[in-house]
């Protein structure tokens, strides 16, 4: 327990900096540019999260399942990366070809295709950043890993203050800094682990191949129904409103996000932990548990959240006040991806990943359902409710498939965590008299509180057991 908590700490301290810096950018960014013009950043955005969704054609996932079973850890990285480093020069080719109407769709002008171009040659980039930091996660080298995330976020957030002090205050100056940053925190990465690409390309794993394809493609599937699945709302409100209307969208959903912060020191952490408790068939309790208790803690963040919305929105601009009435369903992102991490091992451990398209596409339902009903009368807030209940229904679809071909455990807690989180984030978003929403809030985190008492008891209870079975080994040894 004592390892497992110190390994938590370690990727814990690479999540708190990267999103210190992610949440440093955004008063930085909204201070320079307006909602407008934050609103084609976000289109930038839209399209490197579709690159991210497809360049790796779900090799990453297969890479990340094998590791403990494969023996040779570097000729599995430099099998893995393979296929997806060959697809990338048909994405940039593609991309360098089709910039002019790329530039068009996302930024409503062909004047930016030079942008196109150089998210095109971030490719290369990301997937190496991807394979290297995932080498370094499944090994657990958590200091190394959140120390390498947060100086990729730090040349970020340098350049886009560079650069917006020295170029104009236009959304196009941010997509320049965001990909230049990128490419410098990369290259950092990949000089300090060059040994791991010193080897002969042309020296892979054939017979693994196929294995890794069989596990990977699946993924990328579900994986490109799930892009669809996010970007959907940024699509419907720039066909249906404006870019203002997406700026203070996605100012909300940033802000949102700060719930990120235990999502990916969580999944760093459990990954790797939970291949490991499953290889040494831990009982079904210890799995619970966590569930149980990662509900617990980011269900408190997520009120924490509502209650003090006001005092986090004054890190923007004034421009963006009505954000706040927008943030509160879109909290259910990192919510319902956090917890979905550990009630859909059933998947992962029975290598079912062709589920994971079946739970995309009932999320995609979902979410272009309620975006056609409520994004055309109520703008940013109408994407918000509708994003918040698409995640709740990933993460149900997620955990019912999971449960169904897997022993599994009761998720009886998350359902009614869940349901109550939802009732409030509406009446965050129809009340606006502070006293009032402020008691609706604190009533909501005492009833929270109640229903998970039993589980703080038993993590304490096995706390102090660890605690006095490390004593008694130390004074077995004096004797």
């Amino acid at each position: 327990m004592k390892t497992l908590i110190k390994r938590l700490m370690q990727f814990a301290i690479g999540s708190l900096g990267s999103a210190f810096l992610n949440l440093l950018t955004i008063p930085v960014v909204t201070y320079f540019i307006s909602p407008a013009e934050y609103g084609k950043t976000s289109m930038f955005m839209l399209a490197q999260t579709l690159l991210i969704c497809v360049i790796y054609l779900g090799f990453d996932q297969a890479f990340a399942r094998e590791f403990y079973d494969y023996a040779d850890k570097n000729k599995l990285f430099r099998t893995a990366i393979f296929i997806p480093l060959l697809f990338s020069i048909f994405v940039i080719t593609m991309m360098c070809i089709f910039a002019k109407p790329l530039s068009i769709f996302l930024f409503d002008s062909d004047n930016y295709y030079h942008a196109i171009y150089l998210i095109a040659c971030s490719t290369l980039f990301l997937i190496f950043e991807r394979f290297i930091f995932l080498h370094i996660r499944m090994q657990n080298k958590a200091l190394e890993f959140s120390l390498f995330n947060i100086l990729v976020k730090f040349m970020i957030l340098l350049c886009t203050v560079l650069f917006l002090i020295m170029f104009s205050h236009t959304f196009i100056t941010v997509v320049y800094a965001t990909i230049i940053g990128q490419m410098i925190g990369d290259s950092i990465l990949i000089i300090r682990n060059y040994r791991l690409l010193q080897f002969n390309w042309l020296k892979i794993d054939r017979d693994l191949l196929p294995k890794l394809a069989r596990f990977g493609l699946p993924v990328v599937v579900a994986t490109v129904i799930y892009s669809l699945f996010v970007i959907i709302d940024k699509l419907f409100i720039r066909y249906f409103c404006d870019f203002e209307q997406l700026g203070l969208y996605t100012a909300a959903f940033k802000i949102a996000s700060a719930l990120l912060i235990l999502q990916t020191t969580f999944s760093n952490f459990w990954v790797p932990t939970a291949y490991e408790w499953y290889k040494k068939q831990k009982p079904m309790r210890y799995f619970k548990l966590v569930s149980d208790s990662i509900m617990f803690v980011i269900a408190l963040l997520f009120t924490g959240l509502l209650l003090f919305k006001g005092l986090i929105m004054m890190i923007l601009s004034p421009g963006y006040a009505e954000a706040q009435y927008i943030f509160p369903f879109l909290c259910f992102y990192p919510l319902m991806m956090t917890v979905s991490e550990t009630t859909n091992l059933g998947i992962v451990f029975l290598k079912k990943s062709w589920l994971n398209i079946l739970v995309s596409i009932i999320a995609l339902v979902v979410s272009v359902g309620l975006n056609v009903l409520l994004v055309p009368r109520y703008g940013a807030i109408g994407a918000s409710i509708a994003t918040g209940s698409a995640y709740i229904a990933f993460f149900l679809a997620r955990t019912y498939f999971s449960m169904k071909i897997w022993k599994g455990f009761s998720v009886k807690r998350h359902m009614i965590t869940t349901s109550l989180l939802f009732v409030v984030a509406a009446l965050n978003i129809v009340i606006h008299t502070v006293w009032l929403i402020t008691m609706i809030n604190l009533v909501l985190l005492a009833c929270i509180t109640f229903i998970y008492i039993p589980i703080v008891l038993t993590v304490l209870r096995s706390l102090r057991e660890k605690r006095q079975q490390s004593l008694g080994q130390e004074k077995g040894m004096e004797i």
